[in-house]
């Protein structure tokens, strides 16, 4: 996480050392924010954000998580809840980060600063919902096929479920379910997989990984009195469970507004006039929220969520180019302007 950090900040270290050094033909001894604060237009948050801050912030609370993490302190799920939290909001500051340093225009730091806190909003939710839903609303077990569970009074609308089953025997099991009472038959598989860890220098050992439990999408009709267990087929060391949670923010609206977003940062950064690496931030966080909300449970909440940033910085740093380019063809840029000047916006300029 903290490398991924650093990478994604980096971009921006040339610009930021630039903008501390001299102008040419500037008198000895005067750097161009000294300059900026004679003329009285200097930054007044000039400083705030230097190149190894995000990297910082980052380090320093991973190092801090982990600590607690590996003396039993703090949970799986509360870890994951950190790391979904606090990977969106550096990201956001990252968007952001633009409008403070080097202030664009009026319109284009409001776009900047919007697009930086929605994108933090928008990947966190989801995925704090996955790692860290919270107790749920009801939970039903289920030992056999055609057991029914009763719902609780008032019970109704979009839910998410968390399905889980302890898998049994030796090899690569497989647990299929249905489940009926919802507005459409709610279908699904855990299982266990196989892979190849390295051990030494040149040795591989063979590690199991259970996909015990899974998120899925519901809606709950109204009036509905039960839900049941249709089919139940594979090899189970337990119960089926199933844990019933308010879902704050379906995936499908998790997909619009993550575009919505994305458009948003690239216009700040269009109408900035310059390429600061806003639009690409943004395209990490909302690709790492949507990998983290399809992927990780809270039992498996860390790793997981930690190869999410990963997983996000490979969707969503491409997706992000390919936006800012069809917004760059649609939307024109601000005019260059002189360093430590913000550009007006157009209808300043008209008067």
């Amino acid at each position: 996480m903290v490398w991924a950090m650093w990478i994604l900040s980096s971009f921006s270290l040339r610009r930021t050392t630039a903008a501390a050094t001299a102008r040419p033909g500037a008198p000895e001894g005067k750097v161009e924010g000294m300059a900026d604060n004679e003329s009285g237009s200097a930054n007044r948050f000039e400083g705030l954000f230097r190149p190894w801050f995000l990297p910082a912030l980052g380090l320093t609370a991973a190092v801090a998580v982990g600590v607690f993490y590996a003396a039993g302190v703090v949970s799986e799920s509360a870890v994951g809840a950190v790391v979904a939290v606090l990977v969106p909001v550096v990201l956001g500051l990252m968007v952001a980060r633009p409008a403070v340093e080097h202030p664009p225009s009026r319109t284009a730091a409001a776009l900047l600063v919007a697009a930086g806190v929605l994108s933090a909003l928008v990947a966190a939710v989801p995925a704090l919902e996955a790692v860290h839903p919270g107790d749920p609303d009801f939970v039903a077990e289920f030992e056999r096929e055609d057991q029914a569970a009763s719902l609780p009074e008032g019970m109704g609308g979009r839910v998410l479920l968390l399905v889980s089953a302890p898998l049994g025997g030796a090899g690569e099991p497989q647990v299929n379910f249905r489940l009926s009472g919802f507005s459409d038959p709610v279908e699904g598989r855990l299982e266990r997989t196989f892979g190849y860890a390295r051990v030494g220098r040149s040795g591989r050992a063979r590690v199991a990984h259970d996909h015990d439990a899974d998120w899925f999408e519901a809606r709950i009709p109204a009036g509905a009195k039960e839900i049941r267990l249709e089919r139940l087929q594979g090899r189970v060391a337990g119960g089926l469970r199933v844990s019933v949670y308010r879902d704050w923010l379906p995936r499908a609206a998790a997909w619009v507004l993550s575009l919505l977003v994305l458009v948003l940062a690239a216009l700040g950064e269009v109408r900035a006039g310059r390429d600061a690496g806003s639009t690409i931030a943004a395209g990490v966080a909302l690709g790492f929220g949507l990998v983290v909300s399809y992927n990780v449970t809270p039992a498996q909440a860390v790793v997981p969520s930690l190869w999410a940033i990963v997983l996000g910085a490979i969707a969503g740093a491409p997706a992000a180019v390919l936006v800012r380019m069809l917004v760059r063809r649609l939307v024109p840029s601000a005019s260059p302007v002189r360093k430590g000047k913000a550009p007006k916006d157009k209808g300043e300029q008209d008067e």
